[in-house]
């Protein structure tokens, strides 16, 4: 690696980035982490080649830098992602270490004026995020969509003008720039790096919030009496388990078991902040039950009809009685017809 030019120092380093991208591999294989140690050694070398060289100067203007030298500007970038993917080490030295790179190449491109002004403001709050003001989950929400769908459509970008790049190899295409193709390809990959790293940092600090909190645990456990010193508090753990129904406070006045302060200024805000309207008491099945014990609940019967009783084929008179029953409803019908009662005022 001594003998390698700064070039192929970052083509090896960013082939093994862009090997990485694709990889189907996990993060925790061991051959996926065998070539992020690679990639972190190739372009790890070759960002102390360009400080010790000082190729990006902030007296220049980004038209002065030519094309071989503005790709170095993603050493920086690719060494922040690469970094961030290793899965062994003190995790808070690593984000340290690929947020250290990130902001290192967002500086770079903020001198020579290539991040835009809505970048730059989210960058500012990254770099200051203790005096910045936190966004509302609904802002933030949208600067991921919008950052999203930029990253999409400067991928999109990068791919076309590499396949155009392709094609321009071609003898037969003599009316393509090539230098410019490949200052166009360049541009867009550096926007593309501002995107993802603005992306990184986000998750960064994220992550590192979790990280310390998870170190301050360790350390009180560390200096704690016992092994539970960092779950409970000191009342807690002072406290008797077997004094469940017992005094609250000893003679002394020290408690004894777990209690709840509360006065008549919560009893009122419980009777405020409630329901405007009647909440059950209970279900409908306690309900019946209840009624069911009172014997206001009748059973049996209601859905069986009543049965007829038959008349003995020798008792005549109940014969005859039935006949002229039959025989007056007859009568009755035939005098009232149906729908005669009402004819709606027709006369």
């Amino acid at each position: 690696m001594e003998n390698l030019s700064l070039a192929e120092l970052f083509n090896n380093g960013q082939r093994i980035y862009q090997d990485l991208k694709e990889s189907k591999l996990g993060s925790a294989d061991p051959s996926y982490q065998r070539q992020v140690e690679e990639g972190i050694l190739y372009l790890g070398r070759a960002s102390d080649l360009v400080q010790r060289l000082g190729i990006f100067s902030e007296n220049e203007i980004l038209d002065d830098i030519n094309a071989n030298d503005l790709r170095f500007l993603l050493v920086n970038a690719y060494l922040g992602s690469l970094v961030l993917q290793q899965t062994g080490g003190n995790r808070k030295d690593i984000l340290e270490r690929a947020k250290t790179y990130l902001l290192e190449f967002m500086h770079t491109c903020d001198v020579h004026q290539i991040i835009s002004q809505e970048d730059l403001r989210i960058l500012k709050r990254f770099q200051d995020s203790d005096s910045a003001p936190r966004l509302d989950a609904a802002t933030s929400r949208e600067q991921k969509i919008e950052r999203y769908r930029r990253e999409k459509e400067t991928d999109l970008k990068v791919k076309e003008l590499q396949n155009l790049l392709e094609k321009s190899g071609d003898k037969a295409e003599t009316n393509v720039d090539v230098e410019d193709i490949e200052r166009d390809l360049i541009m867009s990959l550096i926007q593309y790096q501002i995107l993802k790293a603005l992306e990184h940092l986000q998750s960064i600090d994220q992550e590192l919030v979790m990280v310390l909190e998870m170190e301050k645990m360790r350390e009180r456990a560390a200096h704690g009496d016992d092994a539970t010193s960092d779950t409970r508090s000191p009342l807690t753990s002072r406290m008797d388990p077997r004094n469940a129904n017992g005094p609250l406070l000893s003679k002394t006045g020290k408690p004894l078991r777990p209690f709840i302060i509360t006065n008549k200024r919560q009893e009122l805000r419980d009777q405020v902040f409630r329901p405007g309207w009647a909440l059950p008491t209970m279900t409908i099945d306690e309900y019946l039950q209840q009624e069911e014990e009172r014997g206001n609940i009748i059973k049996g019967g209601g859905n069986e009809q009543a049965q007829k009783p038959e008349i003995d084929d020798n008792d005549y008179e109940a014969l005859d009685a039935e006949t002229m029953k039959a025989r007056d409803w007859d009568v009755y019908k035939e005098d009232n017809p149906r729908g005669w009662g009402n004819r709606g005022n027709k006369g």
